[in-house]
């Protein structure tokens, strides 16, 4: 009996990669509406514009993730995020696909 290949079980779906897209979508239009300057130069300005106990989570696959912890994932390498669409992404990177 052929070995089932590890990695077969851990495909993102076609709806957990819909859900990131329209997370990503509401990142963005979330920080335009409250005007961030541009670029985001570390981990602490990136949780300043997500504070503890933002409503919005990252939930992909069952698995809820708020934001500020999401940051706390990324290292100096991260930094500077550019723009809206960079920190959307680089967040999102940090999300469970399945």
């Amino acid at each position: 009996m052929a070995e089932e290949h590890k990695l077969a079980h851990d495909a993102p779906t076609p709806g957990a990669i819909g859900e990131i897209e329209e997370l990503k979508i509401e990142i963005v239009e979330l920080l335009k509406d409250a005007a961030v300057k541009f670029p985001v130069k570390n981990k602490n300005e990136l949780k300043n514009l997500f504070p503890p106990g933002t409503k919005m989570a990252c939930r992909v696959g069952g698995k809820e993730t708020h934001f500020d912890e999401l940051a706390e994932t990324l290292g100096t390498d991260d930094f500077p995020l550019e723009d809206a669409p960079a920190v959307a992404s680089k967040i999102l990177s940090r999300c469970s696909l399945t």
